[in-house]
């Protein structure tokens, strides 16, 4: 290479005091003995690797979670919903798999930036400490690349040179997953020695965002997709790792609204990331992605039902029995009245019929409203006026109120809003929401923060570990340990045997949700059937609303929901059986090995 070009790094934000170093001026190309002699474009250099951590909303703004029990794709508005789809219906193919995910090509794309660092800083003048600093992150990184390609494919060529992107041909074969796991264990090792000592900053790689990749790549090796035989010594190796990250002096953020917008939260996050106007997720953001379609936003996911369920109720019982319709005798919850005296979560974390009033910044129409996800219970012939509505005209933007709410079908069908979608369970999450920021803006720097690694994660995980060594009074005390949060301070889990595997479960679906968890959670537990091929969808088929009973200034009358399966969902089929734990290698890269690398079980031709 003659010439080396350089994109500076403008996805990842660090603490205020380091923002300089990604003020830099872009140069159109940097000579490569610069590029690697001179600390400012070396560092730059590694931060644009960063770009190489896969961010949560791929595939599509959903990532993985609308292939789970929890969520569900609306396809009329996701980037991935062929891809998605045919996931769902069986019929990935290696021939197909890129339309979900093309993550094989983007991680050794950037494995390949890694290999070219290391071979290029050898004999480097550069610093040592500054040196040592930077190799400990790109460790990091390679590792972090390798842990995604395994836990999506298995085992996969272990490639340390830097082979150019134009080679039309590796003669490269698959090493085994074992190798590669503990070349990632390695490669963490490597970065938890170099980083020891550099001063942490906010956003970027630690000593101890390395333990905790180490440690979460023990436990996928002790999960039971990975450890078929249960060998002990590997759950053991797992917690030994994960108790190193718990006490590495992390403490849980009191307040769990305020651990997904800026500043990043550093006393309970291990390793995350904030966003600019340019690093944001694809298109206007989250808010576009999330938001209801009757805010005029795109909805691309949606809670299920049995998410809903999860969400206990504030005195440590489930809603419903194990089944998902029957409702728990001893719960206290009313299917008519549903949410009330739940889990503090689900209000921070669900919009639902009712819930807010929330802050909609949409130019001409902005606003403080509910979700309105109501139909009128009494409408007059086509739904024209007189209206029941004690409130004919809202007191924050004189829009006018009408029987059915500004979230419904019936708005839409009178023109009053320009979507929404034919996939709808009623809610849709609020977790990621911004609504200090406008509905769709290319240019506001929404507040959104994205967290890779953080200790309610790790207490979690070491519950996990030790239900697994059965020691349940110590899993009970870190799940237990999650609940008691300041700002959620649910009772006490006391369960054991499978209904402690239940709440443990539960409890993670609930606490980790849209961070890129339970769709791999699933896989490694072997718990695929009954969670990713959950059928039918079920959501709220209908509520409506009875004004009858409203007061003017009441902003609600009386809901009444009915509760079902989601017929427009698309199709989920039965589990196809163990090989799908694994995804197909894309056959172009088979072929790019010369054959060399062998296709996983299953997918075979």
């Amino acid at each position: 290479m003659k010439k080396f070009y350089v994109i500076l790094l403008t996805g990842f934000v660090f603490s205020a005091c380091n923002e300089d170093l990604l003020e830099v001026t872009p140069l159109d190309a940097i000579s490569e003995e610069n590029v690697f002699t001179d600390p400012t474009f070396l560092q730059n250099y590694v931060y644009n690797m960063y770009n190489g951590i896969k961010p949560h909303w791929r595939p599509g703004s959903g990532g993985y979670i609308g292939m789970t029990d929890i969520a569900v794709s609306a396809p009329d508005t996701h980037d991935r919903a062929a891809g998605i789809r045919q996931y769902l219906e069986g019929n990935i193919t290696p021939d197909n798999v890129t339309q979900l995910t093309n993550i094989w090509a983007e991680q050794y794309d950037f494995i390949r930036r890694a290999n070219i660092f290391f071979e290029k800083t050898e004999g480097s003048s550069i610093d040592a400490e500054l040196l040592d600093g930077m190799k400990g992150e790109v460790h990091f990184l390679r590792a972090w690349m390798y842990f995604e390609l395994i836990r999506t494919f298995g085992g996969v060529p272990l490639i340390t040179e830097s082979f150019s992107l134009s080679d039309e041909s590796f003669d490269v074969s698959r090493n085994t997953y074992e190798e590669c796991a503990q070349f990632v264990l390695d490669e963490a090792d490597l970065a938890i020695t170099l980083l020891d000592g550099v001063a942490p900053a906010a956003g970027k790689i630690s000593k101890e965002a390395a333990m905790g990749l180490k440690a979460r790549m023990l436990l996928y090796m002790a999960s039971p997709l990975n450890n078929p035989t249960n060998d002990m010594s590997k759950w053991q190796a797992a917690a030994a790792a994960t108790k190193a990250v718990i006490d590495a002096g992390f403490t849980l953020h009191e307040n769990h609204e305020e651990l997904f917008l800026q500043p990043l939260e550093t006393n309970e996050t291990v390793f995350g990331r904030t966003y600019t106007a340019g690093s944001r997720i694809p298109d206007w953001g989250y808010n576009y992605d999330y938001w209801p379609s009757g805010f005029d936003a795109r909805q691309r996911l949606m809670p299920t039902q049995h998410f809903i369920n999860m969400f206990q109720m504030e005195n440590g019982e489930y809603p419903y029995l194990a089944d998902g319709v029957t409702v728990n005798p001893n719960s206290g919850y009313n299917e008519q009245n549903p949410n009330v005296d739940r889990d503090p979560r689900y209000y921070s974390y669900i919009l639902y019929p009712g819930a807010g009033p929330v802050n909609i910044i949409d130019g001409s129409k902005s606003t403080q409203r509910l979700y309105e996800y109501w139909e009128d219970a009494n409408p007059n012939p086509d739904n024209q006026p007189p209206y029941e509505n004690p409130n004919k005209i809202d007191p924050i933007n004189n829009q006018t109120l009408f029987d059915f709410g500004r979230d419904s079908k019936t708005y839409w069908v009178k023109g009053l809003t320009p979507f929404h979608w034919r996939v709808q369970t009623g809610y849709t999450f609020r977790k990621l929401l911004d609504f200090q920021g406008p509905r769709a803006s290319f240019d506001f720097d929404y507040s959104q923060t994205t967290i890779f690694m953080r200790l309610a994660e790790f207490y979690l995980n070491y519950a996990e570990i030790q239900m697994a060594l059965g020691n349940e009074d110590l899993a009970r005390e870190y799940i237990n340990r999650v609940r008691k949060r300041p700002s959620v301070n649910m009772p006490e889990i006391t369960s054991s045997g499978e209904n402690l595997i239940r709440d443990y479960r539960n409890e993670r679906a609930v606490e980790l949700h849209l961070e890129d968890m339970r769709f791999w959670d699933l896989l490694r537990w072997k718990a695929a059937p009954g969670n990713i091929d959950i059928n039918p969808i079920r959501g709220l088929t209908s509520v409506t609303m009875d004004w009858s009973t409203a007061e003017e200034g009441d902003l609600m009358g009386t809901l009444n929901y009915t509760y079902g399966e989601v017929p427009e969902v698309d199709p989920r089929f039965p589990w196809p059986g163990d090989f799908y734990y694994r995804f197909p290698i894309p056959r172009e890269e088979i072929q790019r090995s010369n054959n060399n690398i062998e296709q996983n079980p299953g997918y075979e031709d």
